[in-house]
């Protein structure tokens, strides 16, 4: 499954978006999620009705090849299709407290190809479009301003390969610095991410085990106002256990990859109001792999992914 800090809703952009330009949704991180606002029993002087606690998103993504977070390449030939589909629901929000807001998550993701793969539930005999299945359940706190932390529980139910169902838990703490570098922050954060249930990577090991990486990132961006262009440039490391690919090629490396990207986010304007705040996004990413055992299960050492979607947010 990719990387939700890179298929989540910027809540924050796109609940600011909402209220003066009504469109914008951007696709990002779910750092933000939680500054959704809370419903109060208290009357608007327009009697307007107050703001919703539940919203979705929705996201359809095109690339050039299935490419996993961890440096898994399932699939690298024909169009890749990944749709996600995200609810939020705001059960918490107070502006002067520590924790100052809660917010339910959950969804599923898929991911299609034009380039059939070996069918499990065929036993490899036939072959299938519908590579992946994952449900998606977690809580995002607002912590102390200009935190957020989040946990998110996520499996990945294989339709090929005869991959076993595998579980698994991230708890990330992403930090809001525009407050101090305004239009030219980085948004850093750092993530634990857990194996609960079978192995989520190929791995080395004659018998593999679960294991667990850490990842540092951040995600700088700037947004020209005047061609309503948004452009990030995320970039991170991903740090795993010395186990979680494997040893059988070589001890673990303390750098299991790194990852540059570049990703461009327009809004659609075309769109009417009350059909949710609509955008298109391209970009591309560049990985590099250092672990020796990584290299192994992919047989090379680098690769590229080539991106596109339409998402909207309600």
């Amino acid at each position: 499954m990719q990387n939700l800090s890179t298929m989540k809703s910027n809540y924050s952009s796109a609940k600011k978006s909402s209220r003066t330009r009504r469109y914008g949704a951007t696709l990002g991180t779910i750092a933000a999620a939680a500054a959704l606002p809370l419903a109060g029993g208290t009357a608007h002087a327009d009697d307007a009705p107050p703001p919703s606690r539940v919203h979705a998103l929705v996201n359809f993504e095109f690339s050039d090849k299935y490419l996993t977070p961890r440096g898994m390449i399932v699939q690298d030939e024909g169009v890749v299709f990944q749709p996600l589909v995200l609810g939020f629901a705001n059960v918490y929000a107070d502006k002067d407290s520590f924790i100052n807001s809660a917010t339910i998550v959950g969804g599923v993701w898929n991911c299609f190809g034009s380039g059939r793969l070996a069918s499990s539930d065929s036993g490899g005999a036939d072959k299938t479009s519908w590579y992946e299945i994952d449900p998606i359940a977690g809580l995002s706190f607002g912590v102390a301003k200009n935190f957020t932390l989040d946990v998110t529980y996520t499996a990945f139910d294989m339709q090929v390969f005869n991959i076993p169902f595998s579980q698994h838990l991230e708890t990330k703490l992403s930090f809001n610095d525009s407050d101090y570098l305004k239009e030219f922050a980085l948004h850093p954060y750092f993530s634990w991410w857990k194996e609960l249930e079978n192995k989520a990577v190929a791995n080395t090991d004659a018998s593999p085990k679960e294991s667990y990486y850490f990842d540092i990132g951040i995600a700088p961006s700037y947004t020209f106002e005047k061609l309503s262009l948004k452009v990030e440039a995320p970039c991170r490391v991903l740090l795993p256990n010395e186990d979680f690919y494997g040893t059988g090629a070589g001890a673990g490396s303390t750098v299991g990859l790194y990852e540059l990207g570049l990703k461009g986010t327009v809004p659609l304007k075309f769109m009417p109001e009350g059909y949710g705040h609509w955008s298109f996004h391209a970009g591309a990413r560049y990985m590099k792999f250092v672990d020796d055992n990584l290299k192994a299960t992919q047989n090379t050492s680098e690769t590229w992914q080539i991106y596109c979607g339409i998402s909207t947010f309600f």
